[in-house]
Order: structure tokens, then sequence, then C-alpha cells
């Protein structure tokens, strides 16, 4: 799906400032903490006996893509014939994140645009500006997308709706997200739900394997749940991050995100109609600085 942007960075910059009040809900994606051993994505020398340490094999080599079924490729064809910055769709059973995914130049662009680009208070859902699309051998390492939660309400709207994952029962019965381009039906399985300061370095689509590597020990380390799912450096991963309001202080209450991470599922890898999941006792809080 080829696609194609006109440039409209004036507007958009026009708009963003007429907005500042609302993007203040969920802080600025505009600026990334590095993945270079200075923030707080670093993890103790000692790696958690739930990172497989295998070596580096290119399971992506590979990877035969899959594509979407008829009703799913429709759907995704549908949006993308309405708007064409349409990427995929995103969907979570049991809950109602069932839609399109949008990507733009602009990380800020669609904060407060539906996909019809007008103001929208819930907006859409879009991935980080970064990122690269297409198979599952061509999309970027870390494919990042946004959404909104306006309160910690698991019944409310768009990415409220993740925050049902703190529940182990719920988690353990709805272990994956379906996240599809139109040329790759891709099922990712669940291996971390947290809450994470915006020090840790985990909006960066593409990272060498000792970065990527690092994020996921400490996306495990901050993981209210342990979930039964090993990573390795030569997985691809899906990132959901939205906003949450832990305190009464709006300061650490910006600089908070909730963030739901899963691996694509393997080539020839079963996918069961549930993981083990268990309560983590030694939850690594945020590390606000």
């Amino acid at each position: 799906m080829k696609r194609f942007h006109l440039s409209t960075r004036v507007a958009a910059l026009i708009l963003a400032l007429s907005m500042i009040f609302t993007l203040a809900a969920c802080g600025d994606r505009s600026v990334k903490p590095t993945p270079d051993g200075s923030s707080s994505s670093d993890v103790s020398s000692s790696v958690p006996a739930f990172i497989n340490p295998l070596p580096d094999v290119d399971l992506t080599a590979i990877a035969k893509p899959e594509p979407p079924a008829a009703d799913l490729l429709a759907k995704i064809n549908t949006a993308y014939n309405q708007n064409n910055d349409v990427v995929g769709w995103i969907s979570l059973s049991n809950t109602t994140i069932n839609d399109e995914v949008l990507h733009y130049t602009d990380n800020l662009y669609y904060e407060r645009r539906d996909i019809t680009k007008g103001y929208n208070w819930h907006g859409c859902y879009w991935a980080d500006f970064e990122c690269k699309f297409g198979d599952r051998n061509s999309i970027s390492k870390n494919t990042i997308i946004y959404g909104h939660s306006m309160d910690d309400n698991p019944e409310g709207v768009k990415f409220s709706q993740l925050k049902k994952l703190n529940d182990k029962d719920f988690a353990a019965a709805n272990p994956y997200i379906n996240f599809s381009t139109p040329e790759d039906n891709m099922v990712w399985k669940i291996f971390s739900v947290m809450y994470t300061d915006t020090n840790l370095a985990y909006i960066h689509p593409e990272m060498k394997n000792s970065e990527f590597m690092k994020l996921v020990g400490e996306a495990k380390l901050r993981s209210k749940l342990n979930y039964d799912v090993d990573v390795n450096a030569s997985d691809k991963i899906l990132t959901l991050s939205t906003c949450t309001y832990p305190t009464n202080n709006k300061e650490i209450n910006d600089h908070t995100r909730f963030v739901v991470m899963a691996r694509l599922v393997r080539p020839g890898e079963k996918i069961e109609p549930t993981v083990k999941v268990e309560v983590n006792a030694n939850v690594k809080a945020p590390q606000y600085k």
C-alpha cells in the first residue's frame, strides 16, 4: 500500500498551539529519552531469570507474511480509502479496542484528530512517526502505538480499556493483541503491563540488540504481572502507550505512562488460548528524576 502525504506542518503547528492545554494530559511525545544507558532503561548487571538468554537467531528471515482475512482486509481498505494515513488495524479481545491505526510525520498531528482529520477530544490510535510499516519482515523492531486515556477507568474509551489488563484473570484469558497491516496478519503475545516514568526509553522503533534486551528486561521488572512469555533479541515487539493518573500531583502524572508490550508470535509458534500469569510481588516503581 503506497502512501502519500501533503505537507501540513504549519497547520499542525497552529492547531497544536491552539490546543496546548489539552496536550498536557499526555505530555510531550516530541522529545524521547535516548536508549544510551543514561536513562532509567538501565537494568542491573544480573539478567533476570525470566529473560531467555538465547543467542541472536534471525527468526525474521523465515517469517512468512500471512495475508489478513478478507473481512479484516476490507476494514483496513475502507479506512485507508477514507484517509491514506491508515497503516493497519488494532484489536484486543473483550475490549472496545478495535479500530484503524494512523501514521503521520508529526507525532502531535493525530493527538486530537480522528480519521477525518477533524478535531476530536478522544483522538484516534496513531503510531510513532519514526515507525516503519509493511509485513512482519519490514516493520520496525519496536512498533509504538499511542492512544488516549482520559481516566483510569478500564471501562472508559480508547486505551483506557488497556487497564483491564491489570486484572490477573483478564490478562491470562486475553493474552494477545492483534495488530495487522494490509500486507500481513500479525498476532502479538503480551509480556509486560507496566506503569513507567517517561525517562524510560521505550519509544524508539529501532535499537541495538543490547538496548533492546535492556528495555525488555526493564519492562518485565516493572510489569504488574509476570507473564510466562520469553523475548529474545531477534524478536519484534509492539508497544502500546497511554496516559495514567496515579496521584493527585499533575507533574508526576504528566511524566507517567501506562504501557503494554507484546512480542510478535514466532513462525510455527502455537497460539494457546490462555497463558500463565502471576502477580509480580516485586514490581519496580517508576524512576522519576
